[in-house]
């Protein structure tokens, strides 16, 4: 019997899904829509099952749901229902039997199946939701597949030693990966002399298996989401110029202890490397570097020292006293207290802890002699970097605040008139001049590497009057040019009296060394007879200060003797004979030895490197510190100096190395800026 609907299909109300609509209104379209669900899935069963179903059978279906879903329990069928069911629901052959109608009746009184509708709605919501959840899993997956394809790519294409052109470097990444024709349009590259930054995109279209069930239920049928847009985005940018560094190394006499002072050398000299590797055409000079080595002083050596304002006391080094006022800033203005007036006091040339110099250069000078050990600032030479730090010595307290302070200072803009000063000098490159360039610029970075392997300690220097007086030593040398720790014993006098009256030179007294004793007492220094009538008339004799005379006599300052003999021997030298025999008091005799004192302490020190400290960082200077083999008061110190705890290394042994490693190539580390 062939099966065809009762009413002719072009008479069917649009948006309608059975003529029973035209029938019977919005009631009959209603049961229909969920008669054509169940139909829907009595379609899939069948195809799963591979079990054909005629028209016949979906008729005998629905009619199922007739009698176990539409009929409530207790209620009679509708007349359209009864209809429906009497025509087949698809078929022309009308119910018309007593024995068809005896089913119906059964039919009507069965109640059979109540709750198969509500498990199959509850099946159907499970169906849809593991579906979803599935469809979402393998859009998240693409997304971040695609996504870490491109930051990989961006950050090779941005790379300024790639020597391939950063578009074709791109590709290549997506062409690896097999997601060639997700790249979208061409990548956008940037880049200038001193920078490259490289942007792309990319859009997966992936197909959805579930998303689209739940259109089932709208009206008029809709298909639904059948494919979702997965996006990516990435911007790289990678910029070397403009980077300005201050290396502060430690160079206490603590570190020729286990080692370190030879590891820290090595792993210093390879931070160099890193840090400058490339650093010629195109970006030479855009890379500068100072080193800072100190001890309880920093050696500014004669260039740097030229440039600021400074009282010379002496001409034997170049280290300088810092008051505390400086340290509330980051600059070092060029007169010590902010007024022009104003000049640094230099520290005195002597000798703290080495006890055995004798009449020749001080072995361990409180300040390192002429260039020894002496700052380098703003480099763009490997050469010159690594030579430095290949010549450095090792002795003497730590005053991590002074190496701080002057690290802070080389960055600051206010030290541009400094380099101003060198390049014109020769003493820096023409490529550094205008730095450093100025706070909060885009393209300039600011970064300090101090390292320690001790904690603040004391920094000494001479009182007064040592410090700038005149001693009562006189020197009858051979010739001008006889150093005055050259002279014999017996060509020395020692002024032990001048009787109260400065103005008369005729009632002195010396006191000649190694002299019979009828020889030892005289009114005039040895080689200068004319002293009664003439006075001391003589020149300033650099580079300590004393006065020259005729004869080549000399009457030494204090900060000459200070430069050839330690503390402990001057007094022993030049004193002990006229003290022996009652010509001078015992404070005479022992206060050059005693004439050191502490200029700042451990930690006055601490408070001083914790101020400035905190001034780098409010003007964004990245500050890394690498505490090795430091006691625990150095490591709270340098753990307090760090831009963030991460900024802070602790390192041992050749582990050090491994830390400047570490910070030089986050220096140089490539950024995604999205």
């Amino acid at each position: 019997m062939a099966c065809k609907p009762p009413v002719a299909q072009a008479a069917w109300p649009q948006g309608s899904l059975f003529p029973v609509d035209r029938q019977y209104g919005r009631q009959g379209r209603n049961w229909c829509q969920m008669a054509a669900l169940l139909t829907y899935y009595c379609h899939i069963w069948s195809n799963f099952c591979h079990f054909p179903m005629s028209h016949l059978r979906l008729a005998q279906c629905v009619k199922w749901v007739l009698r176990h879903v539409i009929r409530k329990p207790g209620r009679a069928f509708t007349g359209m229902e009864r209809d429906v069911m009497e025509r087949d629901m698809f078929c022309d052959r009308h119910i018309n039997s007593a024995k068809d109608r005896a089913r119906l009746k059964d039919f009507q009184r069965d109640e059979d199946g109540g709750m198969i509708i509500f498990a199959l709605f509850i099946f159907v919501l499970m169906l849809m939701a593991g579906g979803m959840a599935i469809d979402f899993m393998r859009f998240e997956t693409t997304r971040t597949k695609l996504q870490g394809t491109l930051d990989r790519a961006v950050l090779a294409a941005a790379d300024m030693e790639q020597p391939l052109p950063p578009a074709e470097v791109v590709a290549d990444y997506f062409a690896k990966a097999g997601m060639s024709a997700y790249l979208v349009g061409e990548p956008v590259v940037d880049e200038g002399l001193n920078y490259r930054r490289v942007s792309a995109r990319a859009e997966a279209s992936m197909a959805m298996m579930f998303a689209d069930m739940m259109n089932v239920f709208t009206d008029p049928f809709s298909p639904g989401v059948s494919a979702i847009t997965t996006p990516a985005s990435g911007t790289a940018e990678e910029r070397v110029t403009n980077v300005e560094v201050s290396l502060v190394l430690d160079v206490s006499g603590s570190m020729n202890s286990n080692n370190r002072f030879n590891n820290m050398q090595d792993a210093a000299a390879e931070f160099i490397d890193l840090i400058m590797a490339n650093n010629g055409l195109p970006a030479e000079g855009l890379i500068s570097m100072s080193i800072i080595a100190y001890s309880s002083v920093v050696n500014l050596g004669e260039e740097v020292a030229a440039q600021y304002n400074i009282d010379t006391l002496h001409e034997y080094s170049n280290c300088i006293l810092l008051p505390d006022e400086v340290f509330d800033y980051p600059g070092l203005p060029m007169d010590g207290y902010g007024f022009a007036q104003t000049p640094y006091t230099q520290v005195s040339h002597f000798e703290q802890w080495y006890d055995y110099s004798y009449g020749e250069t001080l072995y361990e000078p409180i300040c390192f002699s002429g260039e020894e050990n002496s700052v380098i600032v703003h480099s763009t030479s490997t050469t010159d970097l690594k030579a430095m730090v290949d010549g450095l010595e090792a002795y003497g307290n730590t005053a991590i605040d002074l190496g701080m302070k002057w690290a802070t200072a080389f960055l600051d803009p206010s030290s541009r008139d400094l380099v101003t000063g060198l390049v014109a000098s020769g003493d820096a490159p023409a490529v550094v001049a205008g730095r450093p360039m100025d706070y909060g610029l885009s393209d300039n970075l600011k970064v300090i590497v101090l390292m320690t392997d001790g904690q603040n300690t004391t920094e000494y220097d001479i009182a007064e009057p040592y410090k700038t007086g005149m001693s009562p030593i006189w020197f009858d040398r051979d010739n001008a040019w006889e150093a005055i720790g050259d002279v014999s014993r017996n060509d020395i006098s020692i002024k032990v009296d001048d009787n109260d009256t400065p103005s008369d030179y005729t009632d002195d007294t010396f006191y000649w060394l190694d002299q019979p004793y009828w020889n030892r007492i005289h009114d005039y220094p040895q080689g200068y007879p004319e002293y009664k009538t003439d006075g001391p008339s003589g020149v300033s004799a650099g580079p300590g200060q004393g006065v020259e005379y005729p004869g080549d006599v000399r009457n030494a300052s204090w900060q000459d003797i200070y430069a050839f003999w330690s503390r402990s021997r001057i007094s022993n030298v030049f004193l002990n004979e006229p003290y022996s025999r009652g010509y001078i008091s015992y404070s005479e005799y022992v206060g050059p030895t005693r004439a050191d004192y502490a200029v700042v302490n451990g930690s006055q020190a601490d408070d001083r490197l914790s101020d400035i400290c905190q001034q780098a960082r409010d003007e964004n200077i990245v500050v890394y510190t690498v505490a090795f083999e430091a006691p625990y008061g150095g490591q709270v110190a340098l753990q307090d100096c760090a831009s963030s705890p991460s900024h802070y290394f602790a390192a041992s042994g050749t582990d050090l190395a491994e830390k400047f490693a570490t910070i030089a190539s986050d220096i140089r580390s490539l950024k995604l800026t999205q």
